[in-house]
């Protein structure tokens, strides 16, 4: 971990930074090079005006999703850096710093950067490309702006290490979980992973290649279930095991080393009641809207005007279903290896 992840992350997480804050400079510099209308200051009035008609809850939970995501919450990889933790590290501190860190890269830098470009170049229809405005309608602005190659540059070295800390995330906890459980040699371990991580993987990268379309019905249906829904159903979970399970144990281990204490009020009130109750009612209501929006039928509305394109919906559904089955035989042989072990030291 010190050789390895934390050697990169010493160099990768402050090099976004510098990046990010290259990239806002241009951005808020750009001018008027396409209409009068379109400024930089305008993409921000765009960002930051509430638009409380667009707002739903399918829309919250996708927020709500990306937020889970990029705080390693609902996953897995957060507990797996949480055991390599000393008793006198400081989690308060470091739980704040990671939220209000991470947030503050996504939000406010990555959105005062990207939002303030595309606006001036594309205008606020070219704000509705989702997932291609980072890799498609971007690019093609950098081709057009002054030191577009620079900036294209500094925004794709972002992308790459912002990227590549995330995959190492997402990687080392499942090798982990291997090596620790079926003492499965670490080399042996990543190549299994990597192997995973390929066939759920590759077909989003297929998909465009022998379609011919930017439609991506794999990745949308891998991204309305995994990425938004299942974060947030798991994060539950957690929530509801380190409050609920572990008690008054949970506000020890975290007061335990940390210069801020969580108080117990707080523990008891927002921890242990406000947010499980939260995450219950956008779950409720995400799932209704869910329904109305046509995401729980067998071919999905968003599907229907590509009928080319259904297979892809039911290839997302089939990697999701095989290595759900395939996680749930993996930690229910794990456990009973546990308790084998257990009942061997009595």
């Amino acid at each position: 971990m010190q050789k390895g992840l934390e050697r990169l992350a010493k160099i990768a997480m402050p090099s976004i930074y510098i990046f990010a804050l290259i990239l806002l400079i241009r951005a808020l510099t750009l001018g008027t090079p396409v209409k009068t209308e379109w400024t930089p200051i305008k993409g921000l009035d765009f960002l930051w005006s509430p638009r409380w008609n667009e707002l739903n809850w399918s829309a919250t939970l996708a927020a709500a999703g990306q937020i889970f995501f990029t705080l390693s919450l609902g996953m897995g990889i957060i507990q797996n850096y949480a055991s390599y933790l000393k008793d006198e590290d400081d989690i308060v501190t470091s739980a704040v710093a990671t939220a209000s860190l991470n947030e503050f890269a996504e939000v406010i830098l990555a959105g005062t950067v990207v939002i303030p470009i595309a606006f001036t170049f594309l205008g606020p229809d070219g704000l509705k490309s989702g997932v291609g405005l980072s890799f498609i309608a971007l690019p093609n602005v950098f081709r057009s702006m002054v030191g577009g190659s620079i900036v294209g540059t500094f925004w794709f070295l972002l992308l790459f290490f912002a990227g590549i800390t995330s995959s190492i995330a997402m990687f080392n906890y499942l090798v982990a979980f291997l090596e620790e459980q079926f003492n499965i040699d670490r080399k042996k371990g990543s190549t299994l992973i990597f192997a995973l991580y390929v066939i759920a993987g590759l077909p989003v990268a297929l998909e465009p290649i022998l379609t011919k379309t930017s439609e991506l019905l794999y990745l949308t249906e891998l991204d309305n279930w995994v990425g938004s829904y299942l974060l947030v159903l798991l994060g539950l979970i957690e929530i509801i095991t380190a409050v609920w399970l572990f008690k008054e144990k949970g506000l020890e281990e975290v007061n335990k080393g940390s210069y801020w204490k969580i108080p117990r009020w707080f523990y008891s009130i927002v921890m242990k009641l406000i947010t499980p109750a939260f995450i219950v009612i956008l779950l409720v209501f995400s799932t209704v809207e869910y329904a109305r929006n046509g995401y729980l039928k067998l071919v999905p509305d968003f599907a229907k005007n590509y009928p080319n394109l259904i297979p892809w919906v039911f290839a997302a559904r089939a990697v999701m279903v095989f290595l759900f089955v395939l996680c749930f035989i993996t930690i229910y042989n794990a456990l009973k290896n546990m308790q084998v072990d257990r009942a061997g030291e009595k």
